[in-house]
């Protein structure tokens, strides 16, 4: 019976295998992750983020050819590679706001959380019984040594427990909400304004902001981010512009996490709100990026649209719905509007 410790080795191939494929296939989500998991600066280059993926792929096909002083050689790589994704995910997991780490594209949850965590303890274990493999002479190629029952029992659960917490994926709140929240139309596909939820969020000074009463004033358009996200880092600079150009509507970036981060976000400073624990964008519904519209009588007038691309299309409409109804000169900038024309009536489209 071949040893028992062929199932880690198998399994850290396969990890870094399926890993390196998500990340080359989708290399704008490394650059995501390591803005989002504060990888150290004399790592966060350029090269090393292109270089990332094809040293995972290179070294799980290394695990399965090579054996002996090579295989624990290479268990040794392995090893220190996994200790720095766990020392990774347990400073993300410690910060209030949320972090993607992006391990594995599509196949896994993205956001980090204790689960990522405990994956990341068990595939440590796995590399380390690889070193073990490599030094008792263990290897794919070679498969002559007996093990013992009770061996191959404790190896598979530990390759169905990695197995389990690289593909589970928690009931995502926000995308529940999402699918719960979807404007309403009428019988011509017109939007319906519905009335936008009690919700309060925290300006820069850690003061609350009811947002029933902040529309009163002006309609409002929310644009939800995240401050380490790289579909948000797209949205956010654009911020300022649109609260210029859009007149009689206030832009706000509603950021998912404490007021101590406008210190990180510059070009956010006095059109930033904060949403320290997620609820007011899972009251609307809403993603990272979003953006909703709320009209001064409180009603929801437009959104949420999610992505970024929608984001800067939904803002252009608005635009476009402001001149049209000569509430901005050509040069976009904003002239006295009255109350009808910020009222939840603001955008009445498909959305």
């Amino acid at each position: 019976m071949p040893s028992p410790l062929l199932l880690p080795l198998l399994t850290a191939s396969a990890v870094l295998l399926v890993s390196g494929a998500a990340k080359v296939r989708d290399p704008a989500s490394v650059d995501r992750a390591f803005t989002s998991m504060h990888v150290p600066a004399a790592l966060d280059r350029p090269f090393v983020r292109r270089l990332l993926p094809w040293a995972e792929i290179a070294l799980g096909a290394w695990l399965l050819l090579a054996s002996g002083a090579a295989l624990a050689l290479v268990g040794l790589l392995t090893l220190g590679l996994f200790l720095a994704y766990l020392a990774l995910v347990v400073l993300a997991v410690r910060r209030p706001e949320p972090a993607d780490c992006g391990c594995f594209g599509a196949v896994g949850d993205s956001e980090v959380t204790m689960a990522t965590v405990w994956r990341n303890v068990l595939l440590v274990l796995t590399a380390a019984l690889v070193v073990v493999a490599g030094l008792r002479d263990v290897s794919v190629i070679r498969t002559g040594l007996e093990g013992s029952a009770w061996g191959w029992v404790a190896a598979s659960v530990l390759t169905s427990a990695v197995a389990v917490l690289v593909v589970w994926r928690p009931t995502d709140t926000h995308a529940t909400a999402a699918a719960t929240a979807q404007p309403e139309l009428d019988e011509e596909g017109d939007f319906v304004p519905t009335p936008a939820p009690r919700a309060a969020v925290l300006d820069e000074h850690g003061t609350p902001v009811l947002l029933n009463t902040a529309v009163v004033s002006s309609a409002h358009l929310l644009v939800f981010v995240q401050p380490y996200c790289g579909s948000c880092a797209v949205v956010r600079p654009l911020v300022p512009a649109w609260d210029d150009q859009l007149g009689p509507v206030t832009v706000r970036a509603v950021v998912n996490g404490p007021p101590t981060l406008i210190d990180g976000l510059d070009q956010l400073r006095g059109r930033a709100w904060f949403d320290p624990f997620g609820l007011t964008r899972e009251a609307f519904g809403a993603g990272a990026p979003s953006a909703v519209l709320v009209g001064t009588d409180g009603m929801i007038a437009g959104g949420p649209v999610h992505g970024a691309g929608a984001v800067v299309e939904f803002v252009a409409e608005i635009e476009e719905h402001l001149r049209d109804a000569g509430v901005l000169n050509p040069s976009g900038e904003g002239e006295p509007v009255n109350d009808e024309l910020v009222s939840g009536e603001l955008v009445s489209d498909d959305r």
